[in-house]
């Protein structure tokens, strides 16, 4: 299996089948998907789609959300990497409640923007959040990210933030 990048904890690596049973568990808990769409919990058969689009974007371009392995436990805790979204790359991240204020989040980020960068040279990525959901505005805080524009979504409002240097003329939300 191939790891695109090693941190002090994580793995970020490419998808398999056996990934869909943790992934399962992860979308299935409703705080996890809480700020996530329209809020609610998904099911197996969303997983199992989810991780064969992931197989695919592997296979097809290299570059996807990345399957976060824990390195200690070997365990999936969720994803952190990119996707199209809107005719735009999207920056975005999921892990399983049980890894939420410990700092994984931020380094899974910082591990596949480094990544996306260095190995496929990608740019002009937006992440978007809920402004509720202090723990994403903060990681993209952290990453260097700054609100570029707001939107609704769901009748809530959406956050949307990117790296500055990648829209010098502003951003259309």
């Amino acid at each position: 299996m191939t790891t695109h990048a090693r941190t002090e904890r994580l793995f970020l690596r490419n998808w398999s089948m056996t990934d869909v049973d943790a992934y399962a568990g992860i979308v299935a808990d409703p705080e996890v998907m809480r700020y996530i769409g329209d809020g609610k919990p998904r099911g197996r058969g969303h997983a199992e789609a989810f991780v064969r689009t992931m197989m695919r974007h592997q296979e097809e371009r290299g570059w996807m959300r990345f399957a976060i392995e824990h390195a200690a436990s070997g365990h999936l805790i969720g994803f952190s990497g990119f996707d199209e979204k809107d005719g735009r790359l999207d920056f975005g991240w999921r892990l399983g409640r049980e890894f939420w204020g410990g700092g994984y989040g931020f380094e899974a980020c910082s591990a596949a923007l480094w990544v996306g960068r260095t190995s496929f040279g990608l740019t002009g990525m937006t992440a978007q959040s809920y402004p509720e959901n202090a723990g994403s505005v903060r990681i993209m805080q952290k990453m260097g990210m700054s609100e570029l524009a707001q939107k609704q979504e769901n009748g809530r409002t959406l956050v949307v933030y990117g790296f500055p240097e990648d829209f010098p003329r502003g951003f259309d939300a």
